[in-house]
This record gives structure tokens, sequence and C-alpha cells, in this order.
């Protein structure tokens, strides 16, 4: 019997046909297991991958897109950005000026100067499916305030000039009663 070795010369478990081929007479004989089929030695040392279909390829590339909104988004909390209102510059900006800056910036998508505008240009999302990256709208028609989803209940956003970019509960009291909607810019 020939030992199986890795390509360095480190031997490896020694398997032999019989330890790889189940009958159902030697199963029945075990009282700890159910009757199997019968597995080959050629059956077992192969595994294929299977490629990628185009669903799984937009949704992946869709999870890096929206997890690198969030990077940036916080990186810009902590950069010092500022908040001015009607701005859309990368250092200043007001809410919708932030998320039409990250949508451009990460995306590659543009987004009007208006919170109103941007809630109707996504896919509208409940608050149960929300996911990173996620626009979520305050007022009537969303035309008060938007701000990003990052996750774990929170949001990302330009406020006001006293607080910049900031991070908050969703559910925050200030937030609730004026909640319109989310929508979903990023798909897959």
């Amino acid at each position: 019997m020939r030992k199986n070795t890795m390509r360095f010369g480190a031997p490896a478990a020694v398997l032999t046909a019989a330890a790889l081929t189940f009958t159902p007479a030697a199963v029945a004989s075990s009282t700890a297991a159910p009757a199997a089929p019968a597995v080959s030695a050629a059956a077992v040392t192969t595994v294929d991958a299977q490629p990628l279909t185009k669903a799984q390829k937009r949704a992946a590339k869709a999870k890096k897109t929206r997890k690198r909104l969030v990077k940036v988004a916080k990186a810009k909390k902590r950069s010092g950005a500022q908040y001015v209102a009607g701005a859309s510059s990368s250092r200043r900006f007001d809410c919708s000026g932030f998320t039409k800056m990250l949508y451009k910036k990460v995306a590659g998508k543009y987004l009007p100067h208006y919170s109103g505008a941007q809630m109707r240009k996504g896919k509208r999302v409940s608050k149960k499916n929300l996911k990173k990256g996620d626009l979520l709208f305050w007022g009537p028609g969303g035309s008060q305030h938007v701000s990003m989803y990052i996750g774990k209940g929170r949001m990302i956003g330009a406020n006001n000039p006293r607080s910049d970019v900031k991070v908050e509960s969703i559910n925050a009291p200030w937030w609730r009663n004026k909640y319109a909607g989310a929508t979903r810019i990023i798909k897959g």
C-alpha cells in the first residue's frame, strides 16, 4: 500500500479504497450509524467549486460598495468636515450634500441635491429590511432630512452646524416621529 504525501514530503493520512468505501452490509452491522449509500474513493477525491452567477457577483459587489460607503462616511466624521447649509463639496455639505458626495465618490451614482428628490431616486425599503448604505428620510416626502444607515440600528448624517457629521440611533426620540421612509440606491 502506498502512502499519500503532500507536496513538501510531509506524510498525509493513509487512505485506502477500503477505508473510503461503505457498503450497506458494513454499515448495517454498526448499531451507531444508519444505512448509507456506497461512497467510492473517486467520489471523495475531487470537489469542484461552481462559478458565481451574475446575481451572486452583483450581490457581492453591492455588499462591498455598501461597506465602503460606511467606511468613507465614518472617515468624513473624523476628518472634521463641516455642515454648511446648501453646500455639497467633499469638505462642506448639508445633509443631502453629504449623501450626494458619498454616493458620487464611492459608487459613482449621481443623486440630486435635495432630500425629497433623493427619496424618489431609489427603491423603497422597510425599516426592518435596511442594509448598510440605505438612505433614511424625515419630514413630509423626505423633505426635511436625509441620513445613511450604517448598520446595527445606527445612522450617519450631516445634521447641523453644531454637530457636523454625527452617528446616532435611527430610533432616537427626536427622529422617531418624523420618519418618512428609506430607499436603497445600491441594488443587489
